[in-house]
């Protein structure tokens, strides 16, 4: 699932159509998923929806955040490990991205979940269709940060040592605003 609801305020435009090295970002993860993902979702109402690719929307009224998303990506997935991926990252590795899923997908982890330099990036991390419940839980409750949501689940596993993907950076970089947008084409 491709999360692709944001506002893009930082950016102050629509960032999902930006282009990095010819492509637009949104058509950059999904160029990243579909090879090991069985379907792919797009969650939100950013960017134009690719060709082969459904959409689902928010369940619930106005912009709640990545985990409202997350909660409709969820609920329509048709896989029990399901993937979760930021539309604005540029160079999200397949490879990371299938590690992440056949950890859950093996059992026994609710999330799997990289972790650079001390810091979760539960915005491309896979996890099990069985925490809609709790996702589902946290924005009744009026919690919005998927990072919360790893605090309250009972067994995520964080992957370390991201170098054997390639450079870590790079891989969990995510692109919010101009800036962020001129280094990953600098980098591409």
């Amino acid at each position: 699932m491709i999360l692709a609801g944001g506002a893009s305020r930082r950016m102050g435009r629509d960032k999902l159509g930006e282009e990095v090295g010819g492509v637009p970002l949104l058509h950059r993860v999904l160029s990243s998923l579909k090879g090991i993902c069985g379907e792919v979702l797009v969650a939100g109402d950013g960017g134009p929806c690719p060709p082969g690719v459904r959409r689902v929307f928010d369940l619930r009224p106005g912009r709640q955040g990545p985990l409202a998303g997350m909660e409709a990506g969820l609920a329509a997935a048709s896989f029990p490990a399901v993937f979760v991926a930021a539309g604005d990252m540029p160079f999200a590795s397949p490879a990371l991205a299938a590690h992440l899923v056949g950890l859950v997908a093996a059992g026994g982890a609710e999330a799997a979940v990289p972790r650079h330099a001390g810091r979760a990036q539960p915005l491309f991390a896979a996890y099990d269709r069985g925490v809609l419940e709790e996702v589902s839980a946290a924005l009744d409750a009026g919690r919005r940060s998927a990072a919360g949501l790893l605090e309250r689940l009972g067994r995520v596993e964080y992957v370390e040592g991201l170098e054997r993907f390639g450079d870590p950076a790079l891989l969990l970089m995510s692109v919010n605003t101009p800036g962020d947008l001129e280094a990953a084409r600098r980098s591409a």
